[in-house]
C-alpha cells in the first residue's frame, strides 16, 4: 500500500466480509488487524479478499 486511496480500498473489502466486526488499516507498517467472528469466516477468506485487492497478504 502506498496511499490513503489504498489503505481504504483495503479496510472497505475486508468491512464486506461477513463476520468481521472491525478492521484497522495502517499505511504505516502496511498491516491490517482484522476483529471477526470465527463462525461466519476465517483468515483464508480475508488473505483471499486482500489479494483480489491487488495486495499480497502476509
Amino acid at each position: 500500500m502506498s496511499c490513503g486511496h489504498c489503505v481504504m480500498g483495503v479496510k472497505k473489502a475486508i468491512e464486506g466480509i461477513q463476520g468481521v466486526k472491525k478492521v484497522d488499516v495502517s499505511l504505516e507498517s502496511k498491516q491490517a488487524v482484522v476483529e471477526f467472528d470465527e463462525e461466519k469466516t476465517d483468515v483464508e477468506k480475508i488473505k483471499a479478499v486482500i489479494k483480489e485487492n491487488g495486495y499480497e497478504p502476509v
